[in-house]
């Protein structure tokens, strides 16, 4: 794999605390396929603020629960 695949799956910092304080989100996250974790993280680099990452956090557990 190289270096750029790898940089596609690094978690930010915020959603990774988010899903650890969210048990069934961070379920629904290990559920989705890789694509789908792709795009969670993409949508996690562009917010710009915690709120908007509880929103994401929120969706999944709501989405995919």
């Amino acid at each position: 794999m190289d270096r750029e695949a790898d940089h596609s799956y690094d978690m930010p910092m915020g959603l990774s605390f988010q899903l650890g304080a969210n048990p069934r989100a961070m379920d629904a996250y290990a559920r989705l396929k890789d694509e789908e974790k792709r795009q969670v993280v993409e949508a996690a680099r562009n917010v710009t603020s915690k709120s908007e990452m509880h929103q994401i956090v929120r969706g999944l557990e709501r989405d995919f629960c």
